[in-house]
């Protein structure tokens, strides 16, 4: 939070005062509209796999943010949003994975998670798998948080 503003302290930002996260970071409120945008041509699938679920203000001090409202706010007409963590989770990383659990487990999704055999990773394939692997790869302390805007479901990869 840095002057009632929300911000996604993505890779790289300068996270040093609240001038610098201004300039690098990610303002919740563009990346909306942003996406908002794009669920006017067609359906969009948001993944964020955030090392914490939680912010920090200008000086640094930890502010908690509900993830399930950030999910909320960022699943708009056309858009579904998958969070690596819900709100009282940390997102977990180990240097094993070179990444995130959810990330882990998103990336093994694209070669195993077409269940039913049709050559085609639905979002449902992927959000049944990542709720089942996530949680068992982080012994049942991550669970990912899901926010739909759309009724049918959409393909994420082809086999």
């Amino acid at each position: 939070m840095v002057d009632g503003g929300f911000y996604l302290l993505i890779h790289g930002v300068d996270a040093g005062t609240a001038v610098d996260i201004k300039a690098t970071a990610l303002a919740m409120n563009d990346f909306r509209d942003e996406l908002h945008k794009l669920g006017e041509r067609g359906r969009v699938l948001v993944l964020l796999d955030a090392c914490h679920s939680g912010a920090a203000t200008g000086d640094g001090a930890p502010l908690p943010i509900n993830a399930d409202m950030l999910r909320a706010a960022l699943a708009i007409t056309n858009v579904m949003v998958l969070t690596s963590s819900r709100a009282d989770e940390t997102s977990f990383e180990d240097e094993r994975w070179q990444n995130g659990a959810f990330t882990e487990v998103f990336l093994e999704a694209l070669s195993r998670a077409d269940t039913d055999h049709d050559g085609l990773i639905s979002v449902t394939d992927l959000t049944s798998y990542l709720t089942t692997h996530v949680p068992n790869l982080t012994e049942n302390r991550q669970t990912p948080g899901i926010a739909v805007r759309f009724q049918s479901d959409i393909f994420v990869a082809e086999l």
